[in-house]
């Protein structure tokens, strides 16, 4: 062993109850090896923190052979550490005998069906945990459906969080139809899973029978006002959901209309999120009325929507006659930002218009139909139209001057099958807190670093305004050769605005197919 593995291992062999690894480097395959040498006689440990430290499948097997000889070790967290496939199913073994009640060990690395396949095998048989954790990964609809058969047998997970996994609707609706026969599960994440309508459909037949799940999280996604209304009306029977956040669900008035009404019968939902929805004021004053009859809702949060004066004062009417719930209807946006907003087609959409350039529909009351196009000149045609079919993005709010501000990131993701990822668009939105004489002097910098972490692409671009306040900047395939060069690992940075201060918020958007 080398000086600092020698160390790693006494560190491991005698920590106590919780041990969180910081060091200024990273430790690598070959540190990781001497932590989980020195698990293996630990007999005091029972919470273990590995972060970003760049183990990988080899690391991950070191320490899932640990896990079948610890017995006091409970809670394994190994996040950002390019644990794949093989890492994954090595802890899935270990699983199966292990004590371990908590596995917050899997998120951000890049799992794939494989290894989402390996853990569900375990949970099959696992009798001991309670949280599994494998936000950010690439398990798909496949490897959620595996992990939904898993589900129907198992009886001690608690809580699932499956963020950022690109399942769809198809994933969804395989998690919907477990539900309906898991009694345990009590949380549930599918954040920003590119669900629509028809998973939301899937969701609410199950809540209509499944009465364990009590916090349910289904933000970033695109079930839009028609799946808030299936939702909505499986909560007239669901007595078991305390808590459901639908945020960044393009959601407007008639879906928090009909989320509203739902309000005055329900009296089992405490906490409603909705905020980054498209809210004005007339779904306002729809909760506004709900609030005078719902005495059990404690936060409603419709921060980020587009609501104006008189939905606010319709609010704080009813402040007064509910005063145990709390409101948060702060930094409402300029409305013209939705129109900004990436709206993702669906592999059924691209379908659908690709079968239009090839096949020759006919044209209503004409009497001749398009000519239909050869498949080599329609696929150079849907390789340049502006839509993505996936997006990264992150944002960053300027609310308060206190918080430092830090350059918004985004990583290409990995593709979920054989089809590499094709980057479509770049995309920076960002609104002024009031009309600014600097909004004509600001500029976007981004700048695009490929999987090593080399800059091969600097950008400078003068953003259009929209109005006085609103402004974008976007980047297609035809505009640089570098967007088309782009793929899986390669990451865009927005570097910080020397006018960041006068920002309402900031968007950085990857769009993808």
């Amino acid at each position: 062993m080398t000086k600092l593995q020698r160390m790693l291992y006494d560190q491991a062999k005698s920590a106590n109850a919780y041990y969180d690894l910081l060091l200024p480097g990273r430790v690598g395959v070959a540190g990781a090896q001497a932590i989980a040498e020195g698990l293996k006689v630990n007999t005091t440990l029972t919470s273990l923190e590995l972060m970003e430290h760049d183990i990988g499948n080899d690391g991950a097997k070191a320490f899932a052979e640990a896990l079948k000889v610890n017995t006091t070790l409970t809670t394994l967290s190994l996040p950002q550490n390019q644990i794949g496939d093989a890492g994954a199913q090595a802890i899935a073994e270990a699983l199966k005998c292990s004590l371990i009640e908590g596995m917050d060990s899997l998120p951000q690395n890049q799992i794939g069906q494989g290894g989402a396949q390996a853990i569900a095998e375990a949970l099959k048989v696992n009798k001991t945990l309670t949280l599994l954790i494998l936000r950010e990964n690439q398990i798909g609809s496949a490897g959620a459906q595996a992990i939904a058969e898993a589900l129907k047998v198992n009886t001690t997970l608690k809580e699932l969080r499956l963020d950022k996994n690109q399942i769809g609707d198809a994933g969804t609706k395989a998690i919907a139809e477990a539900l309906k026969m898991n009694k345990t599960l009590t949380k549930l994440n599918l954040i920003g899973n590119q669900i629509g309508v028809a998973g939301a459909e899937a969701i609410a037949e199950a809540l209509k029978r499944n009465m364990t799940v009590q916090t349910l999280s289904l933000e970033r996604n695109q079930i839009g006002d028609v799946g808030a209304r299936v939702i909505a009306k499986a909560l007239e029977a669901n007595m078991a959901v305390t808590t459901l956040s639908l945020c960044e669900n393009q959601l407007g008035d008639a879906g928090a209309q009909v989320l509203a009404e739902v309000l005055k019968v329900n009296a089992t939902l405490a906490v409603l999120y909705l905020h980054e929805n498209q809210l004005g004021d007339a779904g306002a004053k729809a909760f506004a009325e709900a609030l005078r009859v719902n005495m059990t809702v404690q936060r409603l949060d419709l921060t980020g929507n587009c609501i104006g004066n008189l939905g606010a004062q319709a609010i704080d009417e009813a402040r007064q006659v509910n005063d145990e719930c709390r409101v948060n209807i702060d930094r409402q946006i300029n409305p013209l930002t939705l129109s900004l907003r990436p709206r993702l087609a669906t592999a059924e959409d691209i379908q659908a218009v690709f079968h239009l350039l090839t096949g020759g529909p006919e044209l209503e009351a004409q009497p001749a139909s398009l000519p239909a196009l050869p498949f080599e000149i329609a696929e150079p045609i849907m390789d340049e139209a502006h839509y993505w079919q996936g997006v990264q993005d992150t944002k960053q709010v300027h609310f308060a001057d206190i918080f430092p501000k830090h350059p918004l990131k985004v990583t290409v993701p990995r593709s979920i099958d054989e089809n590499p990822i094709q980057v479509k668009a770049i995309r920076v939105i960002r609104e002024w807190k009031k009309p600014s004489h600097n909004a004509g002097d600001s500029v976007v910098e981004l700048t695009v670093q490929d999987e090593q972490g080399a800059v091969r692409y600097k950008c400078v671009a003068n953003p259009t305004l929209v109005d006085s306040t609103l402004e974008f900047v976007t980047i297609w395939r035809a505009d640089h050769h570098i967007i088309r060069e782009m793929r899986e690992g390669w990451k865009v940075q927005l570097v910080p605005s020397e006018f960041s201060d006068e920002f309402l918020f900031e968007s950085l958007y990857v769009g993808y197919v």
